[in-house]
């Protein structure tokens, strides 16, 4: 018997209306992910990216169509459902880490586990080990860096042991090493824990390591392809094939971005706007980034392609 979907995103609409103005994030997009898989959406900024993942947590409500997580329709819940859904059956990386400013790393782990009435220090202490925060327990978020407030929103969102795994961008403020290393860790709850893994990014580092990469672009799903069939050229069908070369144009987007960025740091430089230390870190994390959507662009077959402009 063929495995059922754990998430099935059915026709969705998203439209946000602000007085006059109304923008149409998402329109009608349809997306299935099984147990187990560990999916990435890519797009540019504005796509509809961090939208989706809030449809599919149930953060936020669909204008049309369904979102239907574990077999729950959760355009059918009322609010008391849905805040239980988000407590137990998901778990939530947010871009801006949503973490509690109050309360100590420990604590912030413990909170989403005392809501849930099973409060457990041991998991807790063992989780913020697992994301490399041991010895840090007891500082507060205004006490760690970025990448450490990154780390420890991972380890919040594992608390409850969610089936289901969402992550905005987790690794947007992380260097390569602990970058990988996070990444991995959402990837190790997949395969040894059957759990299912979305995840928004620009880094096709990222989207090296996971399952399917899906593309979204003006808030429509361009196509889809899967990583490791990336090294036999042709393998895939024609559908692959084709939403392999709208990664390639977005990457080549990236490429462009990331050229301008490096402009913009020079320019920077040159006004006193910043240091010559905030440059070089900077432009040495633009210029991985850089580096990464080359090798991504070989892979795909575009290298000589770009190289040669």
């Amino acid at each position: 018997m063929e495995a059922e979907p754990v998430v099935v995103v059915d026709r969705v609409i998203k439209i946000y209306e602000s007085g006059a103005e109304r923008v149409t994030a998402l329109k009608e997009v349809s997306l299935s992910v099984m147990k187990g898989e560990v999916v990435t959406i890519m797009g540019p900024s504005g796509s509809g990216k961090t939208t989706l993942l809030n449809l599919i947590a149930g953060v936020d409500r669909p204008s049309a169509g369904r979102v239907i997580v574990n077999g729950k329709d959760l355009t059918r819940m009322d609010e008391e459902q849905l805040r239980l859904y988000r407590l137990l059956e998901v778990g939530y990386v947010f871009q801006e880490h949503n973490l509690i400013p109050t309360l100590t790393a420990l604590e912030n782990v413990l909170l989403p586990m005392t809501l849930a009435g099973k409060r457990d220090k041991e998991r807790a202490l063992q989780l913020i080990r697992s994301v490399g925060l041991e010895g840090k327990e007891h500082r507060y978020p205004e006490q760690l860096s970025g990448g450490e407030q990154q780390r420890l929103a991972v380890a919040v969102a594992l608390a409850n042991d969610p089936q289901l795994i969402i992550a905005d961008e987790p690794t947007g403020e992380l260097d390569l090493v602990t970058g990988e290393k996070v990444v991995r860790l959402l990837l190790d709850q997949a395969k040894l824990g059957g759990k299912t893994v979305i995840i928004t990014t620009h880094d096709p580092r990222v989207a090296r390591m996971t399952d399917r990469v899906v593309l979204l672009e003006d808030g429509r799903i361009r196509g889809s392809y899967r990583p490791s069939r990336i090294p036999v050229s042709g393998t895939g069908g024609e559908e692959e094939i084709a939403a392999e070369r709208i990664i390639v144009e977005h990457l080549k987007r990236l490429l462009e971005d990331a050229k301008k960025r490096k402009e913009e740091i020079a320019k920077k430089i040159a006004e006193g706007k910043i240091t010559l230390d905030e440059a070089v870190s900077m432009y040495l994390k633009v210029k991985s980034l850089e580096e990464a959507i080359l090798e991504e662009l070989t892979r795909l077959g575009a290298g000589s392609e770009v190289l040669g402009r």
